[in-house]
């Protein structure tokens, strides 16, 4: 029982913090400011996964909700006099990273990207390299901070899982003799194209 009101408490520092940045974040587009109290609510959960029970650590180490939102504002152009506080704590960036001394750094998005086509382009070559290629393109994609997850399950299935479908149904579903040796290329170059144009869908809806 106890266990269960710490984490009713805990929950409620956590939404009690979101809804004061979006508060001091009003004069933000909303989509701004939503974007802003996802990426905020999305930090802090991984962090609470590194550390169970350090909501209110993790809250100090973000900030004061008004230093946050006059950043936000000042990063949108919504004017400095528009009630941000003259002085204060020192101002911390937005977009942040998990804490909790884990030392790992933003993938970069072309990193992101570039991989399910060098994936495919390997496993032209070498099939399971091309395999564990996509699997770690995965995974680097769900850990990305660059995208939101209906985003990054978009992205999975256009650029692996359907790929990925589509290999797997032609090997252990057609028997080579009986289609034209052309067809394994024209169903290599779909998908290459597929993957291609997932990728490029994930770079143009990247988040900077």
């Amino acid at each position: 029982m106890k266990a269960e009101n710490a984490g009713d408490t805990e929950r409620a520092l956590v939404e009690q913090y979101l809804a004061a940045v979006g508060r001091e974040a009003s004069a933000l587009l909303p989509e701004r400011r939503q974007e802003l109290v996802s990426d905020l609510a999305e930090h802090i959960e991984i962090a609470l996964a590194e550390r169970p029970g350090g909501t209110r650590e993790i809250l100090s180490e973000l900030g004061d909700p008004r230093t946050i939102a006059a950043t936000a504002l000042q990063e949108s152009g919504v004017g400095a006099g528009s009630g941000a506080p003259a002085a204060g704590p020192a101002v911390v960036p937005v977009t942040v990273e998990p804490v909790g001394g884990s030392g790992r750094r933003r993938t970069p998005a072309w990193v992101v990207v570039a991989l399910p086509v060098v994936a495919m382009l390997a496993g032209i070559l070498v099939g399971v390299l091309g395999l564990v290629l996509r699997i770690v393109g995965v995974v680097v994609l769900c850990r990305s901070r660059h995208w939101d997850w209906n985003q990054k399950w978009v992205g999975v299935a256009v650029t692996a899982f359907l790929p990925t479908v589509i290999a797997l149904g032609y090997n252990f579903g057609v028997s080579s003799g009986d289609v034209p040796t052309f067809v394994p290329w024209l169903l290599t170059g779909a998908m290459l194209v597929m993957v291609a144009v997932g990728a490029g869908w994930l770079w143009k809806v990247r988040k900077a």
